[in-house]
């Protein structure tokens, strides 16, 4: 080539490497008409038309290039680029191939080729491909973090974290590895350190895409939504044909309960690309979550179709099937999802789940131990974990770790701990403190805010029962083994002045901040049939404006008497003044019956594990009756027979259980 036409092919690259690519593709063309066999043009040409998506033009000319300079490893690397992009990767793998066979030191065609690999799902050949990229450059950045991400699907963690390390130390404003670390971290609920990893990436390269999506996803994590969904949004503005990022949009709303929102996200995305398997399971959280089970199902089946080894899509129908009370089908999944990823998290949990509603504490109780991969861990859990044995001279730290009603439940258990020796110290939600306060054995409570006092070892409430041996559900203390104030009870008793009939306390709604709360609460007015019971005082069991309200406008069959400020000790205290408790699956159902207190336990088709799946008594409550519906949503029914239950219940007298 004369120094003319090369000046000309420099200023072609020149312009092709700022973006003008219809200038280059000018500078191109100009040489190729004076110099027909100018191999780097042709090559050029095809990359300009690759970008385009040309993808025929683009194989045209790099092949015309490849003809002329068969010797070059760079033609046959971009011939496998374009064909690649248009989805031949059989062939894009040949001319990898070729390249480094022209040249076993070509970096680019070992970094390609293990690309390919990784996105056929082929991550041993992909890890491969960049050992030899690594082989020939040590210092390749690329093939640094590509192989770390190949190890972190591999769930190598630890190798991958070597590979970002060094790429980092390399090149220690690599945003690409800083981008990588930020995504590890997210994998191991690392949250403020993937924070800090996806910082460092967006000041090394503003607006970086990837970081923006992985800062919001480890803010998500944290509960900061606001800031999770500004970043969120900020991705999508920056590449807005990319389908998960309006699939990460999502898991931002749907953090919040935004279900629309976030069903509109997860539309966008598999608009973009059909089947994408994290939108497909957001979706399919939206629908369960808004009760649309068949359609959710049908989502998942698809997902699965296309992906049948998908160990999340297995668990997600499982859970569908759990609340479809179709727990034969919901057991199938789970035990799918761990035959294909014996470690996944959330499958051994529901899975737990389904053993323990059918009795088989001991299997149950071993996997629900899994329950700390895929819930926050406490503050406390970093502490050495007991094991049951003596505790002669040690302090041991219980904590609560999920609802009131569960720390009540799990309460009994802190006498068998206390008799192992040593002092007993709890920490749980301040309005469970009054209660657990008065259990025998406890030497002090503390609240999460409160410092930690020292401790020698720790254990969770709810796994009590596995350290402890006492797999079988049951009132390994006795009943009751939560006391009441009986001089609180006395004046609760004359403020309801003389009876006049059954006094009866009912608590229609649970925590709506709960995931099943829609399924287990109802508006007092379908209760309203109670009203209508001769011979029968009813007394509301919440607290607040809203209760109030609903209560006052009920038509005056049931009175508030609860204080705002009174909290679970003004609770008990009513319940012993009252012959029978009627709730909802929460937490007054659990503190009637540790109270010993008859209570009737209202429950939804697919109840909560702790209540079996059929039968009307409780093992963990031998004062509650279950009246389970016998439909899906259909509470006219229960409240029906608990109105034909009423007719036969005898009044108590005042007061019976454990006082203080």
């Amino acid at each position: 080539m004369n120094p003319t036409l090369f000046r000309t092919l420099a200023e072609g690259l020149a312009c092709h490497e700022r973006g003008r690519l219809q200038d280059a593709a000018n500078l191109y063309g100009t040489v190729l008409e004076r110099d027909p066999a100018a191999a780097d043009a042709w090559h050029l040409m095809g990359r300009i038309w690759l970008s385009q998506r040309e993808w025929a033009r683009a194989q045209a000319c790099v092949l015309k290039a490849i003809e002329l300079r068969p010797d070059l490893p760079a033609f046959p690397n971009t011939l496998g680029d374009v064909l690649a992009a248009a989805g031949r990767r059989r062939e894009a793998a040949l001319c990898y191939r070729q390249a480094v066979d022209l040249d076993r030191r070509f970096v680019a065609a070992w970094v390609n080729l293990g690309l390919l690999h990784q996105a056929e799902g082929r991550p041993e050949e992909a890890a491969a491909a960049y050992a030899r990229a690594l082989e020939a450059d040590p210092g390749c950045i690329e093939a640094l973090n590509n192989l770390g991400n190949t190890l972190r699907l591999q769930g190598r963690d630890e190798e991958a974290m070597a590979c970002y390390a060094e790429a980092l130390r390399r090149r220690p404003d690599s945003p690409e590895a800083a981008v990588n670390l930020a995504a590890l971290c997210l994998r191991q609920r690392r949250e403020k350190e993937a924070e800090a990893w996806a910082r460092r990436a967006l000041k090394a390269r503003p607006g970086l895409t990837e970081a923006l999506s992985n800062l919001a996803m480890a803010l998500v994590d944290q509960q900061r939504y606001e800031e999770a969904e500004q970043h969120a949004r900020q991705a999508v503005a920056h590449a807005p044909a990319m389908a998960h990022l309006y699939s990460n949009l999502a898991s931002v709303l749907l953090h919040q309960k935004r279900w629309e929102e976030a069903e509109r996200e997860c539309r966008r995305a598999l608009e973009l690309q059909p089947g994408h398997p994290e939108a497909s399971l957001n979706l399919g959280v939206i629908l369960q979550a808004t009760d649309r089970l068949e359609e959710a199902a049908a989502l998942l089946h698809d997902l699965l179709a296309a992906e049948p080894a998908n160990a999340a899509a297995w668990t997600n129908l499982g859970t569908v099937r759990a609340a479809e009370a179709r727990h034969d089908a919901a057991l199938f999944c789970f035990e799918e999802a761990l035959r294909h990823q014996p470690d996944h998290a959330k499958a051994h949990f529901c899975h737990s789940l389904e053993l323990l509603g059918r009795g088989r504490m001991e299997e149950g109780l071993a996997e629900y131990e899994w329950r700390w991969k895929v819930a926050r861990p406490s503050r406390v859990s970093a502490g050495p974990a007991w094991e049951g044995g003596s505790l002669e001279g040690r302090t041991i730290l219980l904590y609560a770790e999920q609802g009131l009603g569960d720390t009540i439940q799990f309460a009994r258990y802190i006498p068998l701990v206390a008799a192992r020796g040593g002092r007993v110290v709890v920490e749980c939600q301040p309005a469970a403190a009054p209660i657990v306060r008065l259990a025998s054995g406890v030497a002090e409570v503390i609240l999460p805010e409160n410092a930690l006092p020292h401790f020698d070892v720790q254990a969770a409430l709810m796994s009590l029962p596995r350290i402890l041996g006492a797999p079988a559900p049951g009132t390994p203390c006795g009943m009751p083994y939560v006391a009441f104030d009986r001089e609180k009870a006395k004046r609760i008793a004359a403020q309801l002045g003389p009876k006049h009939g059954l006094r009866a306390g009912l608590a229609w709604a649970g925590n709506p901040e709960n995931g099943c709360d829609r399924r287990r609460s109802m508006p007092l007015a379908v209760m309203a049939p109670l009203g209508a019971c001769a011979a029968v005082e009813w007394f509301s069991l919440h607290v607040g404006e809203k209760a109030r309200q609903e209560a006052s406008a009920s038509g005056g069959w049931i009175k508030s008497v609860l204080s705002d400020m009174g909290g679970l000790v003004e609770l008990a205290a009513l319940m012993a003044c009252l012959d029978l408790v009627i709730t909802v699956d929460t937490m007054p159902a659990h503190l009637a019956g540790a109270l010993g207190r008859p209570v009737w336990n209202l429950l939804c088709a697919a109840p909560d594990w702790r209540w079996g799946r059929d039968g009307e008594s409780s093992p963990w409550y031998p004062s509650m009756r279950l009246f389970r519906q016998s439909h899906p949503g259909d509470w006219q029914e229960v409240v029906e027979r608990v109105s034909e239950a009423l007719r036969g219940f005898p009044v108590q007298p005042f007061p019976r259980g454990a006082d203080t």
